[in-house]
Order: structure tokens, then C-alpha cells, then sequence
């Protein structure tokens, strides 16, 4: 039971549409499906890595970061703004050409991992989280139940990356797909300008 509660966990706190959905729906209109997968694998590794550290850790990092949390907001918040503005600007830089021969950089496994990292705040909702499972003081639980977190988070973020693929094959014209690209770059920009706001 505590096995299908972790995995539809991981799977809940994918599916919320946020700025680093937004961006793996981005990589899938610009770049295709296989970039996008990767993007997607990176998303779900960083989902892995902060479960794997907060069932181990329990509540101890949780205090932690609720301590800082106004700080850690304030910088995951400030990278979500300048991705937001470098994307908009290379989309807005991009002649009409197809996206393989421009020459552009691709957010893949290691920058959207990355990226999801940048908000540390994610702990504390596995941190929270881990009690309600029966987990050990062995670390082998806890990589358990951190597997079971990624296997629940990647399908959703695969899901993302398809539908940005499919968008991109519905309408492969430039124009359209750089029009999509600005959107998706501007709310990755308006998500990090609102969390900023609100650290304050």
C-alpha cells in the first residue's frame, strides 16, 4: 500500500502545470520528442534525488528549509526568471529555420535537472511526506520509496514532452512554434517573478 501511495505521489507532484513543465512542454514544440524525453528523465532524476534525501533525512531537512525558505524561494525564484528571459530571447533570436540547423541550445537531461533542483523547497513536500510511510532508519528504504517517487514522476513529465512533440508535428511552420516557445518562455518568467514576489 505504501508502495502505490509513494509512486501516485510522484506522479501528483509532477502533474502540477508549473515552470518546469512549462519548460519540458518547450523543448518538445522546439526540439521534438527524444530532447524532450531527456528534459522529461531529468525532471524525474531530480524528483529522485530530493526524495532520496528527504526520506533519509526525515524532518531534520524540512526544519531546515523552512528556516530558509525565504531564501531558498527568493534564488530558485531568480533562476526561474533569467531561464524565463534566455529563453525568450533565443526564441525571439531564432531565424526561420528548422530548429536543427539553428544552431540553439537544447535544455536537455542535465539542464532541467539542474534547474529542478534550484528549488529545494521540493524537500520539504517529500519530507513531509515520508511520514506517512513506514520507512526504516536504512537507507535502502529509503532509495526504495525514492525509486518508487521517480517512477511515478517520469510518465507524467513523459506526457508533457510527447504533448510539446505532438504540438510541434501538428504545426511544425516556424512561426507557430516560435510563437509557442515566447508563451511557454514568458510563463516560465511570470511563475519566477510571482515566487519572487511572494518571498518577499
Amino acid at each position: 500500500m505504501d508502495e502505490l501511495r509513494a509512486f501516485l505521489f510522484g506522479a501528483t507532484i509532477a502533474a502540477a502545470i508549473g515552470p518546469i513543465a512549462l519548460l519540458v512542454i518547450h523543448n518538445g514544440v522546439r526540439y521534438g520528442a527524444a530532447p524532450a524525453l531527456a528534459g522529461a528523465a531529468g525532471v524525474a532524476a531530480a524528483d529522485f534525488v530530493y526524495a532520496l534525501a528527504a526520506f533519509a533525512a526525515g524532518s531534520g531537512a524540512a526544519a531546515l528549509l523552512e528556516r530558509e525558505q525565504r531564501l531558498f524561494a527568493l534564488v530558485a525564484s531568480t533562476v526561474l526568471i533569467g531561464t524565463g528571459v534566455w529563453l525568450t530571447l533565443s526564441a525571439l533570436r531564432q531565424e526561420a529555420m528548422p530548429a536543427q540547423a539553428s544552431g540553439a541550445r537544447r535544455i536537455g537531461f542535465g539542464g532541467t535537472f539542474l534547474l529542478t533542483l534550484a528549488n529545494p523547497l521540493t524537500i520539504v513536500l517529500f519530507a513531509g511526506f515520508s511520514a506517512q510511510l513506514a520507512l526504516s532508519a536504512r537507507w535502502t528504504d529509503a532509495f526504495y520509496f525514492a525509486v518508487l517517487i521517480f517512477a511515478g514522476s517520469l510518465p507524467v513529465q513523459a506526457c508533457y514532452a510527447l504533448f510539446g512533440a505532438f504540438l510541434h508535428r501538428l504545426a511544425p511552420e516556424e512561426r507557430f512554434v516560435r510563437a509557442l516557445n515566447i508563451a511557454s518562455s514568458i510563463g516560465i518568467f511570470a511563475f519566477g517573478l510571482s515566487g519572487a514576489i511572494r518571498s518577499y
